[in-house]
Formats: C-alpha cells, sequence, structure tokens
C-alpha cells in the first residue's frame, strides 16, 4: 500500500496550529524587531552626542505663569502633549521599558521662539515663574525651522537661576545635573531627532 493512502488521517490543521503557535508567533516579536525596529531611531546617537553639546550655550529666561497661553498644551493639549512614548519593540510585554520623555513648550519672550524643554527622566518638580537657566544649541537657534510652535528650539538642560526646579533639590547637584544632561542628549537625538535630519548633521561629515 503507498504511503499517500494515508496522508489524509495525518491531522494537518492540528499540526499547522502547533508549528504556528510553538514557533511563529512566539518569533513575531523578534522577527518585527529586527524588520522595523532596529533602524527606526537614531543608534548612533552615543557617538556623536559630545558633538551636539559643544554648540551649546546657556540663555536666561523667566517663565510664564502656570495658566498663561504662552503654554502651548494651554492652547491645544492634544496637538501639545506633555509626553511622548517611543516604541522601542513589538513585544507587548516590554511596553512598560520604552523610553518617554516629558515636554513643556512655550513661547519664549525674550528670544521671540518657541521652545520645548524635554526631559528622558521625570523631573518632579516645576518651572512656573521661575527663572531658568537653559541650555540650547546653535544650530537649532540660528536655523528658522526652528522655533516654531510645531517645530520649537529643544531645551535638553533647564536649572534655576537662583532656586531649584526639582522638589528634591537635585538640580543644584552639579554632577547629577551633568549626568542627566549628557543622557538626554543622547535621548533626544537618538528618540526625537527625526533621522533624515541627523544624518544631514552628523552622519555626512563621518
Amino acid at each position: 500500500m503507498k504511503i499517500t493512502e494515508y496522508t489524509h488521517f495525518i491531522p494537518w490543521v492540528l499540526i499547522g496550529s502547533l508549528i504556528g503557535s510553538c514557533f511563529i508567533v512566539p518569533m513575531m516579536p523578534k522577527i518585527v524587531d529586527v524588520l522595523y525596529y532596529k533602524n527606526k531611531y537614531n543608534n548612533e546617537a552615543v557617538i556623536f552626542y559630545k558633538q551636539y553639546m559643544d554648540k551649546c550655550y546657556t540663555i536666561k529666561v523667566i517663565m510664564p505663569p502656570e495658566e498663561s497661553q504662552l503654554y502651548l498644551n494651554n492652547i491645544d493639549d492634544e496637538k501639545y502633549p506633555l509626553s511622548e512614548v517611543f516604541d522601542t519593540t513589538y513585544d507587548s510585554r516590554d511596553f512598560f521599558n520604552n523610553p518617554s520623555a516629558d515636554y513643556t513648550s512655550f513661547y519664549c519672550k525674550e528670544y521671540k521662539k518657541f521652545m520645548n524643554i524635554i526631559a528622558f527622566k521625570d523631573v518632579n518638580g516645576s518651572y512656573v515663574e521661575k527663572e531658568l537657566y537653559l541650555t540650547v544649541n546653535r544650530d537649532d537657534m540660528n536655523n528658522p525651522v526652528y522655533g516654531t510652535k510645531d517645530n520649537p528650539v529643544p531645551v535638553l538642560k533647564a536649572v534655576g537661576v537662583s532656586e531649584p526646579i526639582w522638589f528634591s533639590g537635585k538640580d543644584s547637584d552639579s554632577v547629577f545635573i551633568e549626568k542627566f544632561y549628557r543622557n538626554n542628549v543622547i535621548n533626544y537625538l537618538k528618540y526625537k531627532m527625526p533621522k533624515e535630519e541627523f544624518e544631514r548633521r552628523f552622519m555626512s561629515k563621518k
């Protein structure tokens, strides 16, 4: 009797389901990560962060009152959210490990530009009505593309002039704040700066 006569006894659907559930489904997150997430962000940011920081300088501003319309979130909280999560994997189990950033977008009267204080670590403090030293990048400040509502100048370090911003007072610790600033710059370049801009500003000069 030929082997083919027995093939109709083989539970092909069951075997296909077992293969799918045991091999293909568990591998899906890894496959999607390799095909989509691996190169989604600027993975070379750690190489170029110092180049970005070398072009930064400090300005002094006075922040608006809490309810001021100078804060973009007070104008439209959907268009100008206070935070953003950057997806780095297809695996839903790692959702809470995704990096996130808090935003304080506002119109700066002193420099007549919109700016966005970005923090990739919870500051747990307040900028409201405080006099601040803001660290900005010279190329960003000189570029007319930056400073608009939809593309504010990124601010990656903010410290109080005469009083701490952080409720814990951590920002008065120069060692801590410099480490925070360094990590902030790396994360901004990696996750927030558009890929085409990152490649134009850094990769083309390698």
